[in-house]
């Protein structure tokens, strides 16, 4: 949450449609400073261990809500995210050279500015797959799948999903393995064990 300071713990919140549906009961534990570290030291503690190389990418959120001062802001965050993960450049996506963050408006409607952030956060993670020697082989029905979720917006129930993936042919493990699958490149949200009936589809954090 680009709205947040560094040292700040954020608080988890879900929207739907501009409205306030779902918070986690409780702050995080850990500052977005510390959040953020910790995700690039453990990528960095497998990474080291020779089998994979695990990416990080930092998402922030209500780009829209900094206003006339969100170049500014920006350019203050990435100066000290850039001091504070210089070491761990193996397993961080950056936007640019001088860039760490991903800044967008979470809340954008279906369109022109969605889609960009859309195509470039793909580009981004394609380009680091590919640096990595990894290939992501999507099957088309997935991405089929995905763009009829994203149309749905806000909160989808689990039988919702199977049903669009019955549409495409796709069975129940294919639907699962593709929620799995989007929730780890982050275009939704996905909690098997805590809310297994509810897909997160447009978040604000």
């Amino acid at each position: 949450r680009l709205t947040e300071g560094l040292d700040d713990k954020p608080k988890v919140r879900f929207y739907n449609k501009g409205k306030d549906v779902y918070a986690l009961p409780d702050q995080l534990t850990l500052t977005n400073r510390e959040f953020i570290e910790r995700a690039c030291q453990i990528a960095e503690a497998q990474a080291m261990s020779g089998k994979f190389v695990p990416k990080v990418m930092v998402i922030g959120t209500h780009k829209d809500k900094l206003g006339i001062d969100c170049e500014a802001r920006l350019k203050e965050i990435n100066k000290e995210l850039t001091k504070i993960l210089q070491k761990y450049d193996r397993v961080l996506i950056r936007k640019s050279e001088d860039e760490v963050i991903f800044a967008v408006n979470a809340m954008a409607p279906v369109g022109e500015e969605r889609q960009q952030y859309t195509e470039e956060l793909q580009a981004c993670i394609q380009k680091a797959a590919e640096e990595t020697g990894y290939e992501i082989d999507v099957p088309l029905k997935w991405l089929a799948f995905h763009l009829d979720l994203d149309k749905k917006g806000g909160i989808v129930r689990k039988s919702e999903c199977y049903k669009t993936g019955e549409i495409l042919g796709m069975g129940r493990s294919d639907v699962d393995k593709a929620l799995k699958y989007f929730d780890k490149v982050g275009l939704l949200l996905h909690y098997p064990d805590d809310v297994p009936d509810l897909i997160f589809t447009k978040m604000d954090s």
